[in-house]
């Protein structure tokens, strides 16, 4: 079974991620960005879905981070945002995102959106 690190500072987020996508997958749920480094030092997950807006560490220093490691610089990574701007949208695509999902998360586009990046 895959595992996707879910990384989003709103528990009702990561909530929703879980019921989505927990048939399917194994999936790891963290409030932080700072959470998700420590989570990477140990395991390497097939997606990490990587929320934008976050206190401390917003996602693009977590995928900066991410991108820095060689042992995760594969990892792909789509992010998670309400701001889907074109500015948004490049800044993440120049990081190496795989892509956006837009919140709030709706069950049939986050399972395709996964499903287009790692598969079943």
């Amino acid at each position: 079974m895959k595992t996707i690190l879910v990384v989003d500072d709103d528990k009702l987020n990561l909530n929703n991620a879980m019921k989505i996508l927990s048939p399917a997958y194994k999936v790891i749920p963290v409030p932080s960005g700072k959470m998700a480094l420590n989570y990477l030092a140990k395991n390497v997950p097939d997606l990490i879905l990587l929320d934008i807006l976050m206190p401390e560490m917003d996602g693009f220093e977590v995928m900066r981070q991410i991108r820095a490691n060689a042992e995760w610089a594969d990892v792909p990574v789509i992010f998670l945002t309400a701001d889907v701007s074109p500015e948004t949208c490049e800044k993440g695509g120049a990081l190496g995102g795989a892509g956006f999902m837009a919140k709030p998360l709706e069950a049939a586009r986050m399972i395709s959106g996964v499903e287009a990046v790692i598969g079943k």
